[in-house]
C-alpha cells in the first residue's frame, strides 16, 4: 500500500496547501484507491491533483467522525467522485460542538448531506469487505487526552462532554499486514490500538492518524508525563506510527525522541510505502 497525505496541518513544500484537517489517500492492491477523511475544505482535491492522483477513481471513502476538519470536504468529494460509497458512522451527523474561548461553537458536518444516497451508515462494527473493517466499539479509558473535554455534544438542552460514539476507525489488511487508521483517536490511541488488536487477533503493524495530544482551544499540548506514558505503551506494541494533525508538534517531537523511527510524520504532500 502507498499512503498519500492530501490534507494536514503542515505541508512538505509550498507546492501543497495545508489546513487544520486530515485527509489520506490509500492506494491499495486489493481494494483499489481509498479515501480516509476529506479535510476541512476542498483543499484535498487541489493537493491530490498536484500529486497526480485522481479522486474520481476512489472506490470507497470513509469518514472517521462528525467534525468539520475531517468531513468539511464531503460535498466536494461527492461532486468529484460520482460512484464511491462513503461510510459514515450512523451518529456522525448529530450536532457536535467545541468550547472556544469566546463561547460554544458548532463543529459538526453539513447536515444537508445527511441523507445523500451515496452515504452508507455504518454500525459500531462493520466488515466492509474481507480486507476492510470499521469499528467504533472502543471502551478502554486509559491515557486519554484532557483536551477532548472541550469537545461537546448535546443532551436535551444541556451541553455535555462528547462521548465520541460517532468516531470510527478503519483496519485495512494488505499483503499479510494489518494497518489501522485512527482519524483523531479522541478515545485515546492506546485504547484504539488495543481494540484493533482484539478485532484483528493481533497488534496492527502500522497505525496512521492523529492522537489528539494538542488542544487548539487551549493552545497547549497534553502534559509530558501523559505523552511519555503513551509513548511507552505504543513502543511496547511494536507497531509503526505515522501521525500528525491533532497530535501536535511538541507531542510528536517527544514521541519521536522516545521511539525514533518507530514514529513518522504526516504532512500534506508526503507519501509512504507501508506494506
Amino acid at each position: 500500500m502507498r499512503l498519500y497525505t492530501l490534507t494536514e496541518n503542515t505541508a512538505i513544500s509550498p507546492d501543497f496547501g495545508c489546513e487544520h484537517g486530515l485527509s489520506l489517500y490509500l492506494d491499495t492492491e486489493n481494494e483499489g484507491p481509498l479515501l480516509f477523511d476529506m479535510g476541512h475544505t476542498e483543499l484535498f482535491l487541489q493537493n491530490a491533483r498536484t500529486l497526480g492522483l485522481d479522486i474520481g477513481k476512489v472506490t470507497r471513502a470513509f469518514l472517521s467522525h462528525g467534525h468539520y476538519d475531517h468531513g468539511g470536504g464531503l460535498a466536494a468529494f461527492l461532486r468529484e467522485n460520482d460512484h464511491a460509497p462513503v461510510y459514515v458512522h450512523h451518529r456522525a451527523f448529530e450536532p457536535h460542538f467545541s468550547q472556544k474561548p469566546n463561547g460554544i461553537e458548532e463543529i459538526g458536518l453539513d447536515r444537508t448531506l445527511q441523507h445523500h444516497p451515496r452515504l452508507a451508515a455504518a454500525g459500531d462494527v462493520q466488515e466492509v469487505s474481507p480486507n476492510l473493517l470499521l469499528f467504533a466499539d472502543v471502551t478502554g479509558t486509559e491515557c486519554q487526552s484532557a483536551g477532548c473535554k472541550t469537545l461537546l455534544e448535546r443532551e436535551g438542552e444541556q451541553y455535555v462532554p462528547d462521548s465520541f460514539a460517532h468516531e470510527q476507525s478503519l483496519i485495512v489488511y494488505e499483503k499479510g499486514k494489518c494497518i489501522l487508521f485512527t482519524g483523531c483517536a479522541h478515545r485515546g490511541v492506546v485504547n484504539l490500538v488495543q481494540k484493533a488488536a482484539e478485532h484483528a487477533g493481533r497488534m496492527p503493524d502500522v497505525v496512521v492518524g492523529g492522537m489528539h495530544l494538542y488542544s487548539p482551544n487551549r493552545g497547549q499540548s497534553e502534559p509530558d508525563e501523559l505523552i511519555e506514558e503513551i509513548g511507552r505503551r505504543l513502543e511496547a506494541t511494536g507497531a509503526r506510527y505515522l501521525t500528525g494533525h491533532c497530535t501536535g508538534p511538541h507531542a510528536y517531537t517527544l514521541l519521536h525522541d522516545m521511539l525514533g523511527d518507530q514514529v513518522g510524520a504526516l504532512s500534506a504532500g508526503c507519501c509512504w510505502d507501508i506494506s
